[in-house]
Order: structure tokens, then C-alpha cells, then sequence
């Protein structure tokens, strides 16, 4: 389960498009951001995907990416020519076919190989028409659906809905969101599988799992906070919500209908990474990252093209460190050993500081990149040491009883074969 949002630049008070995600997956999954340089390929060449390979491209871009540590491919990512994309698990009535490309992998090929959001989305219709979608999504259990994404560059934001190799794409006007059920009715600008006039959310979704997912209440909690003026860290303050009600119970039951999705339910996902993109047109692109799941108690720290430092990583090794780190300061508030409102007016505070800082740099007609390269490397040794002064021992210890504790000690007693 997840949730992809954008406000575009013709809508957004600034001119800025801004793309936001969060990746919910298994709790035990570790979250990778890692840096991919650009690189051309030899004629011939091949790449593997997840379950399958396909021929390589002459030249595949430069990227961060945001990924589950065992698959390819990548939940959301960011390249070279400012083209941000996301995708979310939809659920429909298409069978179930062999193993193809997955979702993720069909993300990661498309910023590696477009230009702009349109090229991204032409992308992603020729990968499903030649190869096709499918194969096991589940980390540690089966776990198959089909697709929908979100591409957006500094002028163009797009829509592609998928069920099986049939598709719909439209171009969004003004604030859009995607969640986990199929959304596009009949104002697609192209298809397969319906007519010009079909309603291709309806033809189909697969109405139980669709349902279940949560998702028609979490995508509506998005578009009701969506409004041009929020900014990053309005996009923050979304990418943490919680469902009505839910709020100060969230670290003592699951919820599938909060944006910022905790597990401990009969549906186990979990937000096990966040990103925030400002997609400027003339400017450099800040991406702020959080490395981490819970983006409740997570702290997004700012990185540009050029840097090379936590979050984000070359080596995945290392990311995944950093991840598993983070995981268990997550699990000690679980455990009810850290005081949460504390945490999380020093991670406000920080992030006001940095926020400033960066609009700062920004507002410069020609933004000084060393100076953006300092904030990123200040902010991670900033970051640092808060994770370091709140981490506490005992993590998997907590004491409480109940369907929760026991989901989460379940968790727990598999965490550190991870490492």
C-alpha cells in the first residue's frame, strides 16, 4: 500500500512542482536511498530486472532511488532531468500471469530512459506492452498486484493506470493523488483494452481487495489537504497524517487508512520510506529524504544532484545500515521507551532550520550548489546525533499485551537477520 501526490507548477502558489510519497511495504523491510550515476552501455547489452532481463539502453540516466532492498527496481525515484515518478499496488481483475516485469522495475527503467514525464509515461506503456506485469511484490509473503503511476517533471504531471497490459493515462490538472484502487473513469487521453468513452475504473477493479486497501479514504485525506499554497512542508505535514481519530494511538494499533501507514493490523504494511521532491524548472532539485520508515517520527533531511551523502548512498550496504538504524529507534517508541513528543519537536525543529536555510540558497538568482552541498552534509551530522542521543536499548522488550504486541514482537524476533 502507498500513497503519490503532486502539486504542479501551474498550480502551486510558487511555480514549483512538488512530488511526494510514501512507500508502505513489510515492516521488516529495509528502505534503501542510493545514487545511480549515469552510464552508457555496450550495443547488445542486456540489464536484469527483478525476474526477468531485457535489452539495455544505450544510455541509462542518473537517479536516486527509493527501493526495497531485495528488488531491482524502485518505489519512487528522481533523475537526471528532473522527472520524479511513483508507483502504488492497484488491484483488479486482470489474471495472473507469469513472471515479467514488475511494477518497480517498470519505474526504474523509465527514469533511467525519459527525458520528461511524457517521455516517462511512453516509456512505461512500451515495457507493458512488450514484456508484460507480474511476479511476486511480497517481501515476506506472496503478494501480486498490478499497477498505477505518477510522473511528473517541472511542467507535466501524468497518470497511468494498468490492469494486466491494459492501461489508461491522463494528464492531471491541477492537485492529483494515487492510492491503491484505479481512479481514471473516462477523461483518458490514451488506452488499451477500452474505448475512447469507456470507464476504465470500472471495467477493471477488483472490488474486495480495492476496498480493504483503504485506500478511497486515504487518497480523499490527500486531496482534501492539498491546496496550492502548502509548500515542503506542508507535503511533510501530509506524508505524516493520520486517519481521523487515529491520531495519539498510532504507536498502539495499525492503521490502513492513515497516509503515514503503521502496521499491526490484519494488513500488515508499513511506511517504510518517505521522499518530498521540489522540481524547479531553472533551479537545482531538492529532494528531502528520509531513509527511515514512520515518517511520523522521522526526520526528512535535504539532498542534491552532486551530493554524496546519507540518506542517500552508493552502496546499498550502507543504506541499508543506515536504514535498519533508524528502524530501531522506531521499534524503542513502540516499546514505549522513548518519549515521542520530544522526538518529534526536535525533528520539527531541525527541519524548520534546514527549510529556511535551503529557501535562502534558493532565492538566489544562481544558487550557490557548495552552499547546498553544505546544508545536505550538515543536515545528515545534525540528524545523526539525534538518532544517536534518542536510541536506547531493550527495543524489542515491550511489555504491553494484545494482538499488537504480538504482531510486533513477531517483527522483532526477525529484525536482526536482517543485518
Amino acid at each position: 500500500m502507498c500513497d503519490t501526490f503532486c502539486l504542479p507548477g501551474d498550480y502551486s502558489k510558487d511555480g514549483i512542482s512538488y512530488f511526494a510519497k510514501n512507500s508502505d511495504r513489510s515492516p521488516n523491510e529495509p528502505h534503501l536511498v542510493i545514487h545511480v550515476p549515469g552510464k552508457h552501455h555496450p550495443a547488445g547489452s542486456s540489464v536484469s530486472c527483478t525476474y526477468i532481463s531485457i535489452p539495455q539502453a544505450e544510455y541509462t540516466r542518473e537517479m536516486i532511488l527509493c527501493k526495497p532492498s531485495w528488488i531491482w527496481g524502485a518505489e519512487m525515484g528522481v533523475n537526471e532531468d528532473k522527472v520524479a515518478i511513483g508507483n502504488e499496488a492497484v488491484f483488479t481483475k486482470a489474471k495472473r500471469g507469469a513472471a515479467a516485469l514488475i511494477g518497480m522495475d517498470m519505474l526504474r527503467l523509465a527514469l533511467e530512459r525519459a527525458g520528461t514525464a511524457t517521455a516517462a509515461v511512453e516509456t512505461l506503456i512500451m515495457l507493458l506492452e512488450t514484456y508484460g506485469q507480474g511476479g511476486n511484490c511480497g517481501f515476506d509473503h506472496s503478494f501480486y498486484y498490478d499497477n498505477s503511476f505518477l510522473a511528473a517533471d517541472p511542467k507535466e504531471v501524468y497518470i497511468m493506470e494498468t490492469s494486466g497490459k491494459n492501461y489508461a493515462v491522463k494528464r492531471a490538472q491541477g492537485k492529483c493523488a494515487i492510492s491503491n484502487r484505479l481512479t481514471i473513469e473516462t477523461e483518458h487521453s490514451s488506452r488499451s483494452g477500452i474505448g475512447e468513452k469507456d470507464h476504465f475504473s470500472k471495467r477493471f477493479t477488483e472490488p474486495v481487495y480495492s476496498y480493504f486497501s483503504g485506500a478511497k479514504k486515504r487518497r480523499q485525506q490527500v486531496m482534501d489537504a492539498l491546496s496550492p499554497a502548502l509548500g515542503t512542508a506542508g507535503l511533510f505535514d501530509i506524508l505524516r497524517s493520520h486517519e481521523p481519530g487515529f491520531e495519539g494511538r498510532e504507536f498502539t494499533r495499525g492503521s490502513v487508512k492513515s497516509v503515514c501507514m503503521h502496521g499491526g493490523g490484519l494488513i500488515g504494511d508499513h511506511t517504510t520510506g518517505s521522499l518530498v521532491a521540489a522540481l524547479r524548472q531553472d533551479k537545482p532539485v531538492t529532494l528531502w529524504c528520509t531513509g527511515a520508515s514512520t515518517p511520523c517520527i522521522s526526520v526528512f533531511k535535504p539532498v542534491f544532484r552532486g551530493t554524496d551523502t546519507a540518506p542517500v548512498f552508493s552502496d546499498p550496504a550502507g543504506s541499508k545500515e543506515y536504514w535498519l538504524q533508524r528502524e530501531r529507534l522506531h521499534r524503542a517508541v513502540i516499546a514505549g521507551l522513548i518519549d515521542v513528543a520530544s522526538l518529534r519537536n526536535r525533528i520539527r525543529t531541525l527541519e524548520a532550520e534546514w527549510l529556511s536555510r535551503e529557501q535562502q540558497i534558493m532565492n538566489q538568482e544562481v544558487p550557490d550548489t557548495e552552499k547546498l552541498y553544505d546544508l545536505s552534509r550538515e543536515a545528515n551530522i545534525q540528524e545523526q546525533a539525534l538518532i544517536d542521543e534518542f536510541s536506547v536499548p531493550g527495543w524489542q522488550n515491550g511489555k504491553s499485551k494484545g494482538p499488537y504486541a504480538r504482531y510486533w514482537r513477531r517483527k522483532n524476533s526477525l529484525f536482526e537477520s536482517l543485518v
